[in-house]
């Protein structure tokens, strides 16, 4: 197969998301309902009740499936990153095969050992730590998604593991993926150390954001929506958002020499940018004692 179906799908995920995100911005009463609806979710979903999308909408809580997917995924993908890479052991013609299907048999290596490596265990710590997050963090309300969310939050996970390894030396049909420890940069490691600070403080976030449906005496209240103050959210509305955004880029920039994984930094960015827009949009209106002064994504700036 000559197409690469996830450089086209995470293409089409980010003009779809993009457009769609600007028209509810700007003239969203000129929408129809089911563009809106659809859209939404969460705290800024949509009030219009619509019966027949109802029924293609699930529990917001259902994010949880996004890693108890991705953490297994990744952890096996890593394994084969370390089975071939420390191991020298063959990668199976299936999964050759399967990568070939995703990216197109036309795929080159492009992705150096040491760099594949290291996005792939930064990834897959990020997704184990996003398993604990909606598992032993998150509060999720009673709020529900439309099952398009759903969808795309499986295939994004799915997508990015594949656009990591399918262009690395080694999983490509002739490449060897000769990997030395020395060839690792001081940079690439800033790189990391970069990504795990992002993760962290997006965790931190998250803890803020359920303190707020939690009482004195702990007891827990779904239902219940505060403004978030302390460390990002200090400054911005969209503190998850903003460390996702560094998460991704951070990722592109270990891979710079991939020609498909950036198209799934542009889609986090252009998604995370359009719900950070919605969020701060809808605390302004929500809570007449909003901070003027926090912006929506970048301290100070936007």
């Amino acid at each position: 197969m000559q197409i690469n179906i996830i450089r086209i799908l995470f293409i089409f995920c980010s003009i779809f998301t993009g457009i769609c995100g600007l028209l509810i911005y700007c003239i969203e009463l000129r929408l129809p309902v089911l563009i809106s609806r659809t859209y939404r979710y969460g705290k800024f979903s949509s009030n219009v009740h619509q019966s027949l999308l109802v029924k293609f909408e699930i529990p917001k809580e259902r994010f949880k499936d996004f890693y108890r997917f991705s953490a297994p995924a990744s952890s096996y993908v890593l394994y084969l990153v370390v089975s071939k890479y420390l191991w020298n052991n063959d990668i199976s013609r299936y999964f050759i095969w399967m990568l070939n299907v995703c990216l197109g048999s036309f795929r080159q290596q492009l992705v150096s050992p040491e760099s594949t490596f290291i996005a792939v265990l930064l990834l897959t710590l990020h997704c184990w730590k996003r398993l604990y997050e909606t598992h032993c963090v998150n509060i999720f309300s009673d709020k529900k998604i439309n099952i398009s969310h759903y969808l795309v939050g499986l295939y994004h996970y799915l997508g990015s593991l594949v656009s990591i390894v399918g262009e690395s030396e080694g999983f490509v049909e002739g490449s060897e993926g000769n990997f030395s420890w020395k060839r690792i940069t001081y940079f690439q490691l800033l790189c990391a150390l970069t990504f795990i600070s992002s993760s962290y403080v997006q965790l931190r976030a998250n803890i803020v954001l359920s303190n707020l449906r939690k009482d004195k005496d702990e007891k827990i209240n779904r239902a219940i929506y505060k403004i978030p103050h302390g460390g990002l959210f200090k400054y911005v509305s969209g503190a998850l958002n903003i460390t996702e955004i560094i998460i991704y880029v951070i990722l592109s920039i270990i891979l710079w020499q991939s020609s498909t994984f950036h198209y799934v930094t542009i889609w986090v960015i252009i998604n995370q940018v359009c719900t950070a827009v919605l969020t701060h949009e809808w605390y302004v209106q929500t809570f007449q004692n909003y901070p003027k002064s926090r912006k929506i994504l970048l301290p100070y700036i936007f």
